[in-house]
C-alpha cells in the first residue's frame, strides 16, 4: 500500500463542470501535506486535472454511464482510494456512484452534497443551494471551505503547454488554415439540444464573422457533437474548417489559445475557453448564466429569459422557443466588443 495521503477528490465528469471545479481542487492540492492528491473522474476531467501539479488523475467514470459501467467505476474508483488511503475525500458530484466510490474506498471522512443520491454514505454533508441560485464555482468552493480549506479564487485558469500549441498549429496547417486570425465556434452541447443555438443561426453567424473580420472559422467540439457541427458546416459558405472530434483535450487547448475569440453554447468548450483567458461569447437558453456562466475578465453571456426558462431540461417540449431569442446581430456585436475585433 502506498503512503497515506491527506486528500482525494471525486471530480465532475463533464468538462465544463470540471473546469468550474478547478479553484476548489487547486485549493485542496495547495493544502495537502502528504503526497499528491488522487483525483478520480472521467477521461476528459482526468486529462484536465493531470495538468495540475500535485495531482494523480484517474479517468474511470463517464457522464451518463449505465448500470454495468457504474458498477465497474465503483469497483475501480474505490480500489484507487484504498491504494492511497486518503484521510479526507471530497465528492464534487451528486451521483450514487460517486458516494459509493468514497464509501467503499474506506476513507474515514467523506464530504459530499446533502442532495446527493448517496448522501447517507457521506460523513459530512454540505448544503447545496437550489439550482440557479448561485454559481456552480461558488458551490464547489463551498464544499471545500466546509472542511476548513480556504479558496482564494473563483476564476478557473489554465494554460496550454508548448507542445499543445505546436500540435494545434500542425492540425491547423493540415486543415489549410493560414497564418491569419480565426474564430472558434462550439455549436454542440452534450447535455442536450435545449442548450444549442440552431445550426442555421450558427452558420449565418460564421459567414458574417468571416466576411466582416476577414478571418477563418473553426468549428470544434467532441466526437459526440459531430452531427451538430456538421449541420453548421453545411449551412456555411465562408472559409470554414470542421475540426470537431479531431482533437484531444491538449490539442483543443492549443487550438483555443491560438484563436482570436470563441462563440459557444453553454458547454465544456465555453468554460475551457474562458479558463484559457480567451475572449468568449457564451449563449444561454435552457440554462442560466447565474448558474454556469463563463467567469473571466473578457467573457460575456447572452441570455434572454422566456416564461419557461431556465428549465435546465435536456429536451424542450415547446420546440426550443428560447433558442430563437438571440439574433446574429447581437452575437456579432458582443464578439466584436469582447475580442476587440476591427473590420
Amino acid at each position: 500500500m502506498s503512503k497515506e495521503v491527506t486528500f482525494a477528490v471525486k471530480a465532475p465528469n463533464w468538462l465544463g463542470d470540471a473546469v468550474m471545479a478547478l479553484p476548489a481542487v487547486s485549493s485542496l492540492v495547495a493544502c495537502s501535506r502528504r503526497g499528491r492528491v488522487p483525483v478520480i473522474g472521467s477521461g476528459v476531467s482526468a486529462a484536465l486535472y493531470s495538468r495540475l501539479q500535485g495531482t494523480l488523475s484517474y479517468g474511470i467514470t463517464r457522464p451518463g454511464g449505465g448500470f454495468w459501467h457504474s458498477a465497474g467505476a465503483i469497483r475501480a474508483g474505490s480500489a484507487v482510494l484504498r491504494s492511497h488511503s486518503p484521510v479526507i475525500v471530497a465528492s464534487l458530484t451528486r451521483s450514487f456512484t460517486s458516494a459509493a466510490i468514497c464509501y467503499l474506498g474506506r476513507v474515514p471522512r467523506r464530504i459530499g452534497f446533502d442532495d446527493s443520491a448517496g448522501a447517507f454514505l457521506y460523513t459530512d454533508r454540505v448544503r447545496r443551494p437550489p439550482r440557479g441560485s448561485a454559481h456552480l464555482i461558488d458551490i464547489f468552493n463551498r464544499l471545500v471551505e466546509a472542511i476548513g480549506i480556504p479558496v482564494n479564487s473563483r476564476i478557473p485558469t489554465m494554460a496550454p503547454l508548448d507542445d499543445d500549441i505546436a500540435r494545434a498549429g500542425e492540425l491547423l496547417a493540415a486543415a489549410g488554415v493560414g497564418e491569419g486570425r480565426f474564430i472558434c465556434l462550439f455549436p454542440g452541447a452534450r447535455y442536450g439540444p435545449a442548450k444549442r443555438w440552431p445550426a442555421g443561426r450558427f452558420g449565418l453567424l460564421g459567414d458574417r464573422i468571416a466576411d466582416k473580420f476577414d478571418c477563418d472559422i473553426i468549428i470544434a467540439g467532441g466526437r459526440q457533437e459531430r452531427s451538430a457541427c456538421q449541420a453548421v458546416e453545411r449551412s456555411m459558405s465562408a472559409r470554414v474548417h470542421n475540426l470537431c472530434g479531431k482533437t484531444d483535450l491538449p490539442v483543443l487547448m492549443g487550438l483555443i489559445w491560438l484563436s482570436s475569440g470563441v462563440v459557444s453554447n453553454d458547454s465544456g468548450g465555453m468554460h475551457l475557453s474562458a479558463a484559457l483567458g480567451k475572449p468568449v461569447v457564451g449563449l444561454f437558453f435552457s440554462t442560466d448564466p447565474t448558474w454556469t456562466g463563463p467567469v473571466s475578465a473578457n467573457s460575456v453571456a447572452l441570455y434572454k429569459a422566456t416564461d419557461c426558462s431556465p428549465c435546465f431540461e435536456r429536451d424542450c417540449p415547446r420546440g426550443n422557443i428560447c433558442t430563437e431569442t438571440i439574433g446574429e446581430d447581437e452575437v456579432l456585436e458582443a464578439l466584436r466588443r469582447v475580442a476587440r475585433l476591427e473590420a
